[in-house]
Formats: structure tokens, C-alpha cells, sequence
């Protein structure tokens, strides 16, 4: 069997469901096995990029055009799938088991670090103030933690920062503070990409130096700007594209 293939457009009409305990993915309106359709060795991707994404698996065992199994959920989110769009790729296997690619470990409240710094005076049990050596970055909505104490900030007046609600914690004076920002969720996902999606990309956050198989991990930064990073995994020419998002100027839409 081989450990990939050229195709990220098999056909892949109809819902799935699946059964977590059993592995058992049942079909509405599909065709796995047909010729074009899901075979053994291909990964099914669950939902959609563009709304409710469950992750990947591979197909171990055809028994009917409405019936599949899979190897494992290693890489799906443990949410219910059920009456679900799907995708059909010939994209490298081993990714339904890498954790960076797995629905189960990805964040959807990635958070940045605005500034590490101490209490300049003890904030008492009820306060909802807290007075820090250094101030620089925090905005509102940001999330003052210090010990137990973990609270959205409201306002920053002078080195006073005022906070959502009461702590039931005091903060003693000198006690470390760590200010956070949540800066978008993070995704990561692996994407065929033909000649035509990398030429479309070229000019974009998006671009690659060839296609083929590449993994891409989008992030926001502190300041809410979409960053990239990507990841060869298999250089090739050839690649057969039309799954849900195409890899072009924009994938994520």
C-alpha cells in the first residue's frame, strides 16, 4: 500500500456518520469503493474547512458503497459526526497520526504572552485593582493571571489596572503577573496543492516555492495579523485537485 498518492479530489458525495467505539463510518448517498470513490488506503477528512471540521482518519476496509471503517480516531476532535460533508485524498497517511495535523490537539483560543511583570502593591481579597510594575501592551480584554487568579482586565489607568470582577485570591506584592492575549485559533492542516493553487498563492501570505503535498499551520499574531508557516511534506508534481477549500490565493475561504 502505497504511503500516498497524487488524487485530493476523489469522489466523495453523500453524509457520513460515524461510530467511535466500533470505527464504522456509515454513508448516505455515497459510493465508497466505486471506482473514482473512498477505497482502502485512501484518508477520509470529516465536515469542511470552511464550517465544522472533525479531522482525518484512513480507510481500512470497504464493505459495502455505504459502509467503511477506519483505522483510528487518533486524529479526529471527539466531536459527534454525524450526517456530515466529507472529502476523499490520497494525501500522506501518517498525518492522521502526527499531532500536529490532528483535530484532537488543535487550539481554538491561542493566546499570546503581552507582558510578564510583578504587583507593585498587595490587591486585597474583594479588590478588583491591581497596581503592576509595568503596564506597557495590556489593553482591554486582556487576562491578568497571577497564583490562582485569572481575570479579563477592563481598564489600565497609570500603573493601575482594573479588572472584569473581584479576585477571592489576593495578590501579594511582588508576586509575579502574567498578562495574556488571545490571538486567534490556530490550524493546521495538510493541503494537495497543484501547479495552478501554488501559482495563484505566489503573491499571498500562502506562497510556495512547488506543490505537492504541504502541510500549513495559520495563526493570528498579538496584533491580530494572519501568519503562515508551512511544511514540505512531499515534493511532487502532478497533484489532482477539487476538494473543499481549494489551495489558492486564499484556502481558508
Amino acid at each position: 500500500m502505497a504511503l500516498w498518492g497524487n488524487n485530493d479530489a476523489k469522489g466523495s458525495g453523500g453524509t457520513v456518520s460515524l461510530d467511535y467505539a466500533t470505527l464504522t463510518v456509515t454513508g448516505t448517498g455515497t459510493t465508497f469503493g466505486q471506482v473514482g470513490a473512498a477505497a482502502t488506503g485512501d484518508v477520509i477528512r470529516f465536515g469542511t474547512r470552511t464550517g465544522t471540521y472533525y479531522g482525518d482518519a484512513v480507510i481500512v476496509g470497504i464493505a459495502s458503497t455505504t459502509q467503511l471503517s477506519i483505522a483510528s480516531t487518533s486524529g479526529l476532535s471527539g466531536s459527534t459526526i454525524s450526517g456530515v460533508q466529507f472529502d476523499i485524498s490520497e494525501l500522506p497517511k501518517y498525518t492522521t497520526w502526527d499531532s500536529v495535523y490532528s483535530q484532537k490537539t488543535q487550539s481554538t483560543a491561542e493566546t499570546t504572552v503581552v507582558i510578564q511583570t510583578s504587583a507593585a502593591a498587595t490587591s486585597g481579597i474583594g479588590s478588583d485593582k491591581v497596581t503592576l510594575v509595568s503596564v506597557v501592551g495590556i489593553l482591554t480584554g486582556d487576562i491578568l493571571a497571577s497564583g490562582s487568579v485569572s481575570k479579563e482586565v477592563s481598564s489600565v489607568s497609570g500603573s493601575i489596572v482594573s479588572l472584569a470582577s473581584t479576585i477571592a485570591t489576593a495578590i501579594a506584592s511582588e508576586s509575579s503577573v502574567i498578562v495574556t492575549r488571545a490571538s486567534g485559533a490556530k490550524s493546521s492542516s495538510v493541503y494537495g496543492v497543484a501547479e495552478e493553487g501554488a501559482a495563484a498563492a505566489q503573491t499571498t501570505s500562502f506562497a510556495l516555492t512547488h506543490e505537492g503535498w504541504v502541510g500549513i499551520t495559520t495563526y493570528k499574531d498579538s496584533e491580530g495579523n494572519l501568519r503562515v508557516k508551512t511544511e514540505t511534506l512531499v515534493a511532487m508534481s502532478g497533484i489532482t485537485t477539487g476538494n473543499t477549500p481549494l489551495y489558492d490565493g486564499n484556502p481558508l475561504a
